[in-house]
């Protein structure tokens, strides 16, 4: 045991001390270049004894498959299960189903950051007289919403310009850690090695992955009061996004050794990670990482008071996202993006104290076009040519091509209150609510549990990872056991919650100060558990 402990932890630093840094071209790619590894067909020591892969003239072949996504290969040629044929470099293949599953999660995380809203500062200071009496009206008490719109419009000729940065730092994928994502081949490919007049197909294969994704975005805003009933605005964000991801811990289950047994046992020829040889373990695969800062889409906004009262307005406008951002850096979300929406805004008289409750609603619903970040990140298929000139082993590996899909659209509402403290400080809580993927669906995940045992000394070492480069500091997930975090991926709909509190105050003149952090309730899709923004605002 300790043998065998000992040899793991020799091989896992190995490996991590000769791997090269991967470098992606964008950060939408960077989930993809840490699955890349660098495989050796050459000959490997068994518990049947040294097996050396040789061709059909009975010479030695080795070889490098460089650069080659996390593959896992089946048999696809009759041997007759020989032991000394049957692992042969060219009785295998790849099915392409398989190639294409690490990256979805990157297309999950691609489409869950299209939908983070570009929000502007709200109107902060609105003054508003009562035509009969003279006096001001209680809209003129409170500073505004914050992550919501305000009904109201500026008026004929005032200008509005606002600052507000946020910042975002996802842990987790619909309710599964990022620093650790367990992700399932589900295997099933039928293989050519026959027993009891059936074909042995492929076992479960998994891995994990450590991500760390943040993005922050500085959204800079200017409203002109066309009228005294319409505004237009335009909003520009510098987006700031970066991941970064480390793959470790690739585990084919494949049994305990030849053969097949009572107990389900499979013979370890059937799949493997790199043909020609027993790769059942992969304790580190690779690393990626990549940031940039850029200009994000560009928002145009036109908001229209439909009905106006002393203590209640009601506003309808559309939000038009113009894709001037860098979708494939996370910059942008790739298309045109249209979000007619309808707010209500309501204040109470003034109380004790110059107290005002401001009762305001957010209703809308965006629906975007086909973009990169909607689609799914293939790789290229490529052969490998070993050492005697002429055996060929096909993979799947760089450079990756992109397909275009529709993002998910997004009916979103909020509903919440300011509480005016005075003229000079407002409280704002809201609760808000995304449903995403009502018609055009958004990948998910969802969990399913390994089922059939794991190469010999797996389960038995209790090896743990020591710290990779990257965000991810001293992992422990190790090479041992089953778990239900293993994640194959569906399309559907989902619903976010969260609640957004904030606080306003009137620093001098018309110079408005707000804070504010979003709350997420829920872990549906990609979440960030507190989201705090910041910002400074001035009419004239």
């Amino acid at each position: 045991m300790k043998k065998v402990a000992l040899f793991t932890i020799a091989v896992l630093l190995v490996r991590y001390a000769t791997a090269q840094s991967q470098n992606p071209p964008n950060v939408s790619q960077v989930v993809m270049w840490s699955t890349l590894t660098n495989s050796q067909v050459m000959p490997v020591t068994t518990p049947a004894g040294p097996f050396i892969p040789v061709n059909s003239k009975g010479q030695s072949i080795t070889g490098e498959i460089s650069q080659g996504l996390l593959n896992i290969y089946t048999d696809t040629v009759d041997t007759s299960a020989k032991a000394g044929t049957v692992n042969l470099p060219t009785n295998y293949n790849i099915p392409t189903s398989q190639a294409a599953l690490s990256s979805v999660l990157s297309t999950n995380i691609a489409v869950a950051l299209s939908t983070i809203p570009v929000e502007s500062p709200a109107s902060g200071l609105v003054v508003k007289w009562d035509k009969a009496t003279g006096e001001l009206l209680p809209v003129s008490s409170t500073l505004g919403p914050i992550f919501t719109k305000r009904a109201e419009t500026i008026g004929k000729g005032k200008f509005f310009i606002g600052f507000t940065h946020q910042d975002y730092h996802f842990t987790s994928l619909d309710g599964h850690s990022l620093n650790g994502l367990s992700v399932l081949f589900q295997g099933g490919e039928p293989s050519t090695i026959m027993h009891s007049g059936q074909s042995a197909t492929t076992s479960m294969a998994t891995f994990n992955l450590a991500l760390d994704v943040r993005v922050s975005q500085d959204v800079t805003f200017l409203t002109y009061g066309v009228t005294n009933r319409f505004d237009v605005s335009v909003g520009l964000p510098v987006v700031h996004a970066g991941v970064d991801s480390t793959a470790y811990n690739g585990i084919v289950y494949s049994g305990t050794g030849f053969g097949f047994k009572a107990d389900g046992n499979q013979c370890w020829c059937v799949n493997t990670f790199t043909p020609g040889t027993f790769d059942l373990t992969k304790p580190y695969i690779g690393q990626a990482s990549l940031a940039k800062t850029g200009f994000g889409d560009m928002l145009l906004r036109f908001k229209g008071v439909a009905i106006e009262r002393p203590n209640a307005v009601v506003a309808v406008g559309m939000d038009l996202r113009l894709p001037t951002g860098d979708a494939a850096n996370y910059l942008g979300i790739g298309t045109t993006a249209a979000r007619p929406f309808a707010v209500v805004s309501l204040y109470s008289k003034p109380l004790k104290n110059k107290i005002v409750f401001a009762p305001h609603a957010d209703l809308g619903w965006q629906f975007s076009g086909q973009s990169i970040l909607g689609g799914t990140l293939q790789g290229t298929a490529k052969t490998a040519t070993l050492s005697d000139g002429t055996t060929t082993v096909p993979y799947f590996g760089t450079a990756f091509t992109t397909t275009k899909g529709y993002l998910p659209d997004i009916f979103s509402w909020a509903v919440g209150t300011e509480v005016a403290l005075g003229r000079h400080n407002t409280v704002i809580a809201d609760i808000l609510g995304n449903q995403i993927g009502w018609v055009h669906g958004v990948p998910r995940l969802e969990s399913l549990d390994v089922s059939g045992p794991a190469p010999l000394g797996v389960q038995q070492s209790a090896v743990k990872a020591p710290s990779l480069t990257g965000a991810q500091q001293a992992m422990a997930n190790g090479l041992a056991g089953y778990g239900p975090n293993d994640v194959p991926f569906g399309r559907g709909s989902l619903g976010q919650y969260s609640g957004a509190f904030g606080y306003k105050v009137r620093v001098v003149g018309n110079l408005i100060f707000t804070a504010q952090a979003l709350v997420r309730f829920d872990n549906a899709g990609l979440t960030a558990r507190v989201s705090p923004l910041y910002g400074l605002s001035y009419s004239f």
